[in-house]
């Protein structure tokens, strides 16, 4: 049995919902995901701990 992704459906300017498929692990699409959703908290935190061990090893 084949599983389908499931499609964005945020609302769009034109009044209608999107139709692209949303990104594995979240409900929206890459336009509409946002940085508050639970992907990009994750990948924010994921960046800016890099940030930090790059700062920390020019020391």
């Amino acid at each position: 049995m084949a599983t389908t992704q499931s499609k964005c459906g945020a609302p769009t300017k034109s009044g209608g919902s999107c139709q692209r498929k949303a990104m594995v692990g979240t409900s929206r699409c890459n336009l509409h995901q946002g940085s508050w959703s639970a992907y990009g908290v994750a990948k924010r935190k994921a960046d800016e701990a890099t940030k930090k061990a790059k700062q920390r090893r020019k020391k």
